[in-house]
């Protein structure tokens, strides 16, 4: 993208750097709550009785599904931190106008679609997805009808940010729906 660009990758900034080791934090944190839930599973497991009653009825069965749940999402979350850090350590942010469509309009698995535009004047649009849990995808919403940094080919995905770099989101290209036919198009009246 031809858009206004800093000389620097995007993980030389400060707030960048920070904000991918919290990210990274956090998907330890969750994976090793998912390995400590799960093993607090095989050990009541073990402690059951002899048919295995007390582990599988009621309660016995919370540790194992909090602990699947966390490892999943954990491991996903530090598969998309690695990606970040590879994204981030190769590519300079660029800053893009950004708008969200309509989920009807693109594929909605994870949210509404993001769509950055090229600042140099082409109008050249990439509809995005953001691979996110929702409460985090939302920080985007202020950034509707302004801007916001991205890092890396929005062909293939990348990192967006609001601008400041403080929050990083993973995003690929939009593959359901309207969104996935011209994931590049121009938009002569600009984003």
């Amino acid at each position: 993208m031809g858009s206004e660009r800093w000389e620097d990758v995007a993980l030389s900034s400060h707030a960048t750097a920070r904000a991918l080791r919290v990210y990274r934090l956090r998907a330890v944190a969750a994976t090793v709550i998912g390995v400590a839930s799960t093993g607090a599973w095989f050990a009541i497991l073990s402690t059951a009785d002899d048919n295995g009653d007390g582990a599988w009825g009621g309660w016995g069965m919370v540790p194992l599904v909090v602990g699947l749940t966390a490892l999943v999402i954990g491991i996903g979350a530090l598969v998309l931190a690695r990606r970040m850090r590879r994204t981030l350590s190769r590519h300079p942010w660029v800053n893009c106008s950004c708008r969200f469509r309509d989920p009807a309009d693109g594929d909605g698995a994870w949210g509404p679609p993001l769509v950055i535009g090229d600042r140099t004047g082409d109008g050249t649009q990439y509809a995005l997805t953001v691979v996110s849990m929702s409460h985090r995808w939302w920080h985007l919403h202020k950034c509707d009808g302004g801007d916001v940094w991205f890092a890396g080919d929005p062909a293939r995905g990348g990192v967006v940010s609001p601008p400041g770099g403080e929050l990083l989101l993973w995003t690929r290209p939009s593959r359901l729906g309207r969104s996935s036919r011209p994931t590049r198009r121009a938009n002569p009246a600009g984003a």
